[in-house]
């Protein structure tokens, strides 16, 4: 019994003088930092992860996009807002003239917190040696646009923490009450 308690003093004291101590019963909690796109989306992204925004010169359907690396976690991909009427009849067209040789391609519905949209699943061959993989999340926002999160591993699949940082990020995914209030009309 005394065993058990010097060992529970033991690592209570670990804790205490060194915090990173406590990643061994929880492994997986990346450092964060809180980002907001284009005034309307919260999204925490890994503090390891590089973020561009691309400058939009004609903003019809593309309204923003910011490109993202993690070398760390071995991800890039895109932080997009688009203006889309109708987005399953889009994301069919946009399959049927991509230039990519798919050896997988799914397109499901989605929900990811309280937006709803699609996920789409895929593995591109360029060439007899080169594999990619994508995820792209579609989601209708209540601004009447549609927010892309898409990542992409240079490999024929996710490995567990791209996953897991994947599904981190998009538990992290809002739209603040401020930005429900934006008014987007023209004024004249």
């Amino acid at each position: 019994m005394k065993k058990f308690i010097l060992l529970g003093i033991f690592l209570l004291g670990l804790l205490m003088f060194y915090p990173e101590a406590s990643q061994l019963t929880n492994s997986f909690v990346p450092k964060m930092n809180s980002h907001l796109i284009h005034k309307e989306i919260s999204i925490n992204l890994p503090s390891s992860m590089q973020v561009l925004e691309n400058p939009m010169e004609d903003q019809e359907q593309l309204i923003f996009s910011a490109s993202l690396n993690d070398e760390h976690y071995a991800l890039r991909g895109y932080i997009q807002i688009w203006q889309i009427n109708d987005l399953a009849d889009y994301l069919q067209k946009s399959k049927e003239i991509s230039p990519f040789d798919f050896y997988t391609y799914s397109l499901n519905p989605t929900q990811v917190n309280n937006l709803q949209g699609y996920v789409n699943s895929w593995g591109a061959s360029f060439g007899q040696l080169t594999k990619i993989s994508g995820l792209e999340y579609w989601l209708n926002t209540p601004h009447n646009k549609v927010l892309r999160l898409a990542f992409l591993t240079s490999s024929p699949s996710f490995n567990d923490d791209q996953q897991k940082i994947i599904q981190y990020i998009l538990s992290t995914v809002s739209c603040p009450e401020a930005a429900l209030k934006i008014d987007y009309t023209i004024k004249g």
